[in-house]
């Protein structure tokens, strides 16, 4: 009975620069008043906004305007050998999953959901409170159900993605995380589905309550995105539309946390790939294309998302073309596109078929999105950035070597230059904090990959000393201790970091054999069969589990 090999460290960093910390509300949570009590002033804007993508991009399952087509809801993956069926019940959808090959059968109830439906659907199930993603999504184009995007690389039925704040933050409002934990969450988890106003306008108590008691100062209080100056009104789209390369929590992100009317470049660095050409499509790289536009650098700060885009509406389906076409029209003549002639004459009347094309994300080979590069023609989608390659910041703003060693370590993968980079940039960094978590456990991930394990072994304690929640990082720290014989300190880390997401499977079963080692098979025996109802096609947690019984008789 051997350990399994340890938990890789990754630098999971905050998607978007709202979330601070693990378990950390977003900024003025405590001063938000949902969205229902902007309808008391404001009843169109909120009807209107309601009947958005925006405000539908997540919720409870079986709720709001849009339903899910359960008449393709059975289907297979073949390279698995896996089979699924989704179905409507009392409690939500039910999820009945199988591998005939491994002997495993099971089922999740689908509480929650992620994405308006206009291009499809994720799903989150709860088990004891932990939120994760479920293999299956619902694709509305086709009308049908299949793996979720990024699950095909799995070998094995993948039900342990946790689901973090930060994943949920640029979907849901009003989140509430359990502090000290990675995806556990009260009931509900979030208290508004969909992006909330205060997410683009910021917290409105001080605004309601002074306006509500007649002060006219209180309109000072709300932010109006479309009054500020470029830079902080366009920080308000980017928070959730822009992808970059690499994005890196800036330092200022550990004090505090982004609110509309703040300059987003503050909070978190983005970088993009220097080589010449377009980049790869992802699913929120909107912002990042339109930067790319000919139209914008022809009009500047002139441009931005709310030109085209009314924040507060949608225009139905049969009039949007004729709606963005008019968006068009303000600058560009109908006589200049040359392309309205003979075949392609629809471009007439809708501008982005041919301009704004529709194409494939790198996350799902079953969706597509606008590119909002705005090309004159239609071209290829961008392969990997060539050879030569660097990473520019983003925005035009001074880059700190921190972020930037921050960054390379992010994008390194087998790319040697890039790792030797980011290991001088955050020796540095570390240096001048010694305290800098993202930057210690970059290093102490740089560390172990180049074979300096004792170096990264303190590094990682200094980092769990400064911040226990860090599981990952003590799943690590605990199969060094293992190596070194100290049992009884490895499992302690193991079992508090199994109490901060318990679906870290190879922290369970190292966990298991250590107490099966230090005679408790019954211990053994219980970590193993929660291993599996968390990981239930968990090859090496069933035969360890078999070996254990058979042990016992």
């Amino acid at each position: 009975m051997v350990f399994a090999s340890r938990l890789q460290i990754r630098l999971l960093l905050p998607l978007f620069p709202i979330l601070a910390a693990m378990g950390q509300k977003a900024a003025g949570a405590d001063q938000e008043v949902g969205s229902k009590t902007c309808n008391g002033c404001h009843p169109e804007i909120y009807r209107n906004y309601s009947a958005t993508s925006m405000s539908q991009s997540s919720g409870k399952v079986g709720k709001g305007a849009f339903r899910e087509s359960f008449y393709r809801a059975r289907f297979s993956d073949p390279a698995l050998g896996a089979q699924y069926s989704v179905s409507l019940t009392a409690e939500g959808y039910r999820l009945e999953f199988s591998r005939d090959s491994a002997g495993v059968r099971g089922e999740r109830v689908l509480g929650w959901f992620i994405g308006s439906g206009r291009v499809g659907r994720s799903y989150v199930s709860s088990l004891e409170g932990f939120l994760f993603q479920a293999p299956v999504s619902y694709y509305t184009l086709s009308e049908k159900w299949g793996v979720s995007p990024g699950f095909e690389q799995h070998s094995s039925l993948y039900f342990t993605r946790a689901v973090s704040a930060k994943c949920l933050q640029c979907h849901a409002s009003r989140l509430q995380p359990v502090a000290g934990a990675e995806n556990r969450f009260s009931a509900p988890p979030f208290l508004e589905g969909g992006v909330s106003c205060e997410r683009c306008h910021g917290p409105g108590k001080n605004h309601v309550d002074k306006i509500t008691a007649g002060d006219r100062k209180g309109l000072s209080e709300i932010v109006n995105p479309a009054k500020l100056e470029p830079a902080r009104r366009d920080s308000v789209c980017a928070q959730c539309h822009l992808t970059g390369a690499a994005r890196v929590a800036r330092a200022r992100a550990a004090r505090a946390a982004y609110r509309p009317g703040e300059l987003l470049s503050e909070y978190t660095a983005y970088f993009v790939w220097t080589d010449a050409g377009p980049s790869a499509m992802s699913a929120n790289s909107h912002f990042e294309k339109l930067q790319q536009s000919a139209c914008k650098k022809a009009s500047g700060d002139r441009l931005w998302c709310g030109s085209c885009h009314d924040p507060h509406s949608e225009p139905e389906a049969a009039t949007r073309a004729e709606f963005y076409r008019a968006r068009c029209r303000k600058c560009h003549e109908p006589s200049a596109c040359k392309e309205s002639l003979g075949t392609r004459r629809k471009a007439q009347d809708d501008c982005s078929a041919c301009h704004m094309p529709k194409d494939q994300v790198r996350e799902t080979e079953h969706a597509v999105f606008t590119d909002h590069s705005i090309p004159r023609r239609p071209r290829r989608s961008a392969g990997s950035p060539g050879t030569g390659r660097s990473l520019a910041p983003f925005w035009n703003t001074p880059v700190e070597e921190r972020d930037l060693g921050l960054a390379f370590a992010m994008v390194a993968g087998e790319d040697s230059s890039f790792r030797r980079r980011a290991f001088e940039l955050l020796q540095k960094a570390e240096a001048r904090d010694p305290e800098d978590l993202p930057v210690l456990i970059q290093l102490a991930q740089l560390l172990d990959e180049t074979g300096r394990e004792d170096q990264a072994m303190a590094l990682s304690e200094r980092i769990v000393r400064l911040d226990p929640s860090q599981a990952a990082v003590a799943v690590n720290l605990g199969t060094y201790y293992i190596k070194r014989g100290r049992v009884q300190e490895a499992m302690r880390l193991w079992q508090d970091a199994l109490s901060r997401n318990p679906g870290l499977t190879g922290a369970r079963i190292n966990l298991a054999v250590a107490q099966h080692r230090a005679g408790d098979a019954a211990a053994a025996e219980a970590t193993l069969r929660k291993a599996l109802q968390y990981d239930p096609d968990q090859e090496t947690a069933r035969k360890l589990l078999a070996e254990i019984r058979a042990g016992s008789r």
